[in-house]
């Protein structure tokens, strides 16, 4: 008897194995959604990016003076240039002795001699103006005396990397350029005076 049932048994287990290749069914409708997961954990942060509103700077080497002050500019800015110098502030600073003074204030000119400058910004038809006045000056005349400038530089910075650095001495060329990373494609030289 055994025999037998192990005979059955193994018609029976050929019968079922040669039973399961057949052909497939459609998939059926999809469930319904389950409950949402967990959030998962914050990824690494990204390389860092160049945004390409970064600080500009427009540079005159040393010029004289007209009328006490100066004019400098530059024409033929781009629509991006232009767009990007509208919601900027302009920091001037004036070589004078070989040392940076920020401005609006007092430069120090030689044998003693010194004038307060303002000034303002203007921008027109893509070029942009930077007008210094004289406000006063050490000479007892009434009109402004004519400088020799070693150099000028209007520092273009955009009013929201501003906001982000708040921490930075403003009346420091230096740490100015350092801190707003100032590069030499980020130099126009001035050609409007």
């Amino acid at each position: 008897m055994i025999k037998r049932l192990t005979f059955i048994a193994w018609i029976a287990l050929i019968g079922l194995v040669t039973s399961c290749d057949g052909d497939k069914g459609d998939v059926g409708p999809a469930g319904p959604a389950g409950p949402k997961g967990e959030t998962g954990a914050p990824g690494k942060d990204g390389e860092p990016g160049k945004d390409g509103v970064g600080a500009k700077e427009i540079v005159a080497t040393a010029v004289k003076s007209t009328n006490g002050g100066y004019t400098l500019g530059k024409a033929n800015l781009t629509s991006a240039d232009t767009a990007m110098i509208s919601k900027s502030v302009v920091v001037l600073f004036i070589k004078s002795q070989g040392v940076w003074w920020s401005q609006p204030g007092i430069v120090r000119f030689p044998d003693n001699k010194w004038t307060n400058f303002t000034f303002v910004t203007l921008l027109r038809n893509l070029t942009l103006f930077v007008d210094i006045r004289p406000l006063t000056w050490s000479e007892q005349q009434e009109k402004a005396p004519e400088r020799d400038f070693e150099a000028i530089r209007a520092v273009i910075i955009p009013a929201e990397k501003l906001r982000l650095n708040a921490e930075v001495d403003m009346n420091n060329y230096e740490e100015v350029v350092s801190a707003f990373g100032i590069k030499e494609s980020d130099i126009l030289e001035a050609d409007v005076k």
